[in-house]
């Protein structure tokens, strides 16, 4: 199965693409999905943003990082849990910081 994972703001940077598509077995999940990019493409567990450090996800895939699956944060679905489908695009979002 693949889907289309898309980072912003500064995790884009990260991983040096606008968009990189994925190759996850049937079934998968958000936190499944979370696993590989930790693996495979080095995405860390924290931060330093402005002199402040942000969890975006740990070994369990809980953190700070917004993930949203066609849109839909995942928070509204099945959280870690939503299920992943054929095509579908994961967007990732940073925690918003302000001041």
């Amino acid at each position: 199965m693949q889907g289309a994972v898309k980072p912003y703001l500064f995790l884009r940077d990260m991983f040096g693409v606008k968009s990189l598509t994925i190759d996850l077995p049937e079934g998968a999940t958000v936190k499944e999905l979370l696993q590989t990019l930790r693996r495979d493409h080095q995405m860390p567990e924290k931060l330093a943003v402005a002199g402040t450090a942000i969890n975006l996800v740990d070994r369990d895939g809980r953190g700070d990082l917004i993930v949203l699956v066609n849109g839909r944060n995942i928070k509204q679905l099945q959280g870690l849990d939503s299920p992943l489908n054929e095509g579908d695009t994961i967007s990732l979002l940073p925690p918003a910081a302000g001041g």
